[in-house]
């Protein structure tokens, strides 16, 4: 057997291990959690027993936060759950709207304890056909193909909390969203001691077409710091920046989701692309530069509800069918020059 044979053999086996294992396990998990919301709907008597459906991206939950406001409107005695990734858990852990949550291990669990559990009603923002790698069900979400919301049409429709409120049954909602960050989440930023009024920036997100480059940030940097007393602190998974200047402050790949956000919540600008902590920024009533572009066939596209759809506090900069990567460097310098005013530094 040639290398390259058995390179091919053993990806193979590889991918075959991970997908039986993955759907043993995950029937497993149906069965557990099967059981314990059996339980929590035993406790919970005649409640109304309520499903909020929604387990991923970052953005899309922080930006459909007042979905549970709403349902919890519809139901003021219901029980509510709000199934979600095990990554996102702190992002409805602590919604006052909110009675539980649920670890979705994959999307064709959820399929199995939708099917196993009676919820007497179900908010599913999800759109259909979001499969899981492993998995053979293909997930679908009969209001929201009544509809016709799919992949191909979603952000023309809308910003995400409009769409996915009707993908779920509900009106087509605008309202703020908010995020609910415990004391003891804020003392653990406030023990960091970072110097006060930072600019914020998040450089890149979970999908490269959604980036600017990262000599544009570079640059952008030096000239902060060279032009302003402003400090500036990085957030997100990796540094893209590359600065020794001591009013630089890496924190990438240090903060919780809740840390993010009160930091952004500190800031006196955040500047960033299309991504999580973008939303944050909207939700904590940041003053924010946000740098779109198109993405896949949407080019003039509002991901946005409350103050950013409305104009308020934001700069949204989008060199309209270009992607964001093309987005002009004198274009963001210009926008944070007028956002922050006179230089500081002569």
């Amino acid at each position: 057997m040639t290398n390259s044979e058995w390179t091919r053999l053993r990806t193979l086996w590889t991918y075959r291990f991970h997908k039986y294992t993955h759907i043993i396990g995950k029937f497993w998990s149906v069965l557990i959690k099967t059981i314990h919301l059996h339980q929590l709907k035993w406790r919970a008597g005649n409640r109304p027993f309520i499903a909020i459906i929604l387990s991923e991206q970052m953005g899309d939950i922080i930006a459909c936060e007042p979905i549970a406001r709403e349902v919890r409107k519809l139901y003021p005695d219901g029980y509510l759950i709000w199934f979600i990734r095990k990554p996102y858990i702190d992002l409805v852990r602590y919604h006052p709207d909110l009675d539980n949550y649920l670890i979705e291990k994959c999307p064709s669990e959820r399929v199995w304890l939708l099917k196993l559990n009676a919820f007497d009603h179900v908010y599913n923002l999800h759109i259909s056909h979001r499969k899981c790698k492993y998995c053979p069900e293909d997930p679908v979400n009969p209001t929201a193909d009544a509809i016709n919301l799919t992949f191909d049409n979603y952000y023309d429709r809308g910003d995400l909390l409009y769409m996915f409120s009707q993908a779920a049954g509900l009106p087509a909602l605008t309202a703020e969203p908010k995020m609910y960050i415990p004391e003891s989440i804020r003392q653990r930023v406030a023990n960091r001691q970072l110097p006060a009024g930072p600019i914020v920036i998040h450089c890149e997100s979970s999908h490269v077409a959604r980036d600017w480059p990262a000599p544009n940030w570079n640059k952008l940097v030096d000239w902060l710091l060279d032009t302003y007393d402003f400090p500036v602190i990085e957030i997100g998974l990796k540094s893209v920046v590359q600065q020794t200047n001591p009013r630089y402050v890496d924190l990438c790949g240090q903060l919780s989701l809740l840390e993010t956000a009160e930091v952004i919540r500190g800031a006196r600008l955040f500047i960033g692309i299309d991504s999580g902590p973008a939303h944050m920024a909207n939700a904590m009533h940041t003053t924010g530069i946000l740098l779109l572009g198109k993405l896949f066939d949407f080019v003039d596209y509002m991901p946005y509800s409350g103050r950013y759809k409305r104009g308020e506090g934001v700069t949204i900069l989008n060199n309209f069918g270009h992607p964001c990567a093309e987005l002009p460097y004198d274009w963001v310098q210009q926008a944070v020059a007028e956002q922050l005013g006179q230089p500081t530094i002569v």
